[in-house]
């Protein structure tokens, strides 16, 4: 390179040096819009001690769960609509009042395990409420609705 500006006129050295800063400056603002129209999860609502205490005992529905949130955060930042989703991927299905379970999918034998969330459109967050059981889906449920409610006051 040392070379090649040795016998470029200094005005022709700075313009290329603007235009490939330009170019870089067009390309950080383009990077910054596609970010900007990223969707972000959030995990502070759900109990850290429930999540963990899935990873320990339920690592592969656990895991199941946390790949099938990774393609509908996927399919949200592919522009998709949460109502377009209901039920297509199979795995995400509505519980009314805006929470969503994310269920685990591809385990033979594995205990039925949902994720919750709720997905805020226009914060563009989706926000993980907890994680339960067939067993204790009910609860589970009621207990998502009831952190909706106060996120949403």
């Amino acid at each position: 390179m040392l070379f090649f500006c040795t016998y470029l006129p200094v005005f022709v050295f700075s313009a290329i040096i603007s235009y490939i800063y330009a170019e870089r400056a067009v390309c950080c603002v383009k990077s910054l819009i596609i970010m900007q129209n990223k969707w972000e999860v959030d995990f502070s609502l759900a109990s850290g001690s429930t999540l963990r205490r899935f990873q320990k005992n339920h690592a592969h529905e656990y895991a199941s769960c946390l790949r099938n949130l990774d393609r509908v955060i996927m399919l949200l930042d592919d522009g998709n609509s949460l109502r377009s989703l209901n039920r297509n991927p199979s795995f995400f299905r509505s519980e009314k009042r805006g929470v969503y379970r994310i269920g685990q999918t591809g385990l033979v034998g594995a205990k039925e395990t949902r994720l919750y969330v709720y997905a805020a459109e226009r914060e563009k967050v989706v926000y993980v409420l907890g994680m339960g059981t067939k067993e204790s889906q009910a609860t589970d449920i009621n207990e998502a609705h009831k952190a909706v409610k106060n996120l949403t006051k």
